[in-house]
């Protein structure tokens, strides 16, 4: 699906669907000269930046210059999972950030991350907070080393006295230095206070699990909507993911 969506956008004279910023993060941007809001998308683990294209048209459309990042050892990186952990993605994300506000001086700055993209942003909070205007997350993995371990059955310190990294689908590889920081981020997360955050979860989600999303979201005061029948990524409801964001 998101292959034909990519096909479709190269032929969309406002797209670049791909460029480099500071020689190491691919971009994916969709802009109009009118528009005064920018929002960033992050994607989920195994994700690409191409997965915007599932939304660019409807946030370009209703005043959002669109850009999408390939986190580090995804898409077009080239990056060896080697270098995969929680702090180099912060530092993709932050150096976009900081690229979008030079770039778009009098502009207001969105991030809408998805899953493992929602982990990441979360866990960078209170360095880009100050610098975004509105956070939204579609299912975000609020407990992402804690859902990995569960997925996985086998995953602890101890793994790695064994093993030099944990394979995962898509030729994700997790070393031991990643799981640690992915484990230091789950215990962040559970700590830190969060707002002007807004959050869109499936009910039928089989990786974060929706109980654990809404005590979050009660926790923070954080206000979120549930969607029924709506599984991981929310695949089928693009329309009110779009309208989630435009009235928040």
């Amino acid at each position: 699906m998101i292959e034909e969506l990519v096909e479709i956008a190269k032929e969309d004279k406002r797209v670049n669907i791909d460029f480099t910023i500071n020689n190491r993060i691919h971009l994916f941007s969709a802009t109009e000269p009118k528009n005064k809001k920018v929002i960033i998308y992050v994607h989920g683990l195994g994700g690409n930046k191409n997965w915007i294209t599932r939304f660019y048209k409807d946030l370009l459309n209703n005043g959002y210059d669109t850009y999408s990042i390939d986190l580090i050892s995804h898409g077009e990186d080239g990056n060896d999972f080697k270098k995969f952990n929680l702090s180099n993605c912060i530092s993709y994300l932050k150096d976009t950030i900081n690229y979008i506000k030079e770039k778009n001086k009098d502009s207001e700055i969105y991030l809408f991350g998805s899953s493992y993209g929602g982990f990441v942003i979360l866990n960078a909070y209170k360095e880009i907070i100050d610098d975004v205007d509105k956070i939204y997350l579609m299912c975000p993995a609020i407990n992402f080393c804690e859902i990995m371990e569960r997925k996985t059955g086998n995953l602890n310190i101890e793994y790695f006295d064994d093993n030099e990294y944990l394979p995962l689908y898509n030729n994700i590889k997790i070393y031991k230095d990643a799981y640690l920081e992915f484990k230091s981020g789950d215990e962040y997360i559970k700590n830190e206070k969060f707002n002007n955050i807004f959050i869109i979860q499936g009910d039928l989600d089989k990786t974060v699990d929706v109980n654990n999303v809404i005590k979050f979201c009660d926790k923070n005061k954080i206000e979120y909507k549930i969607i029924h029948e709506g599984k991981h990524e929310l695949y089928g409801f693009d329309n009110e993911i779009v309208d989630f964001i435009l009235n928040k």
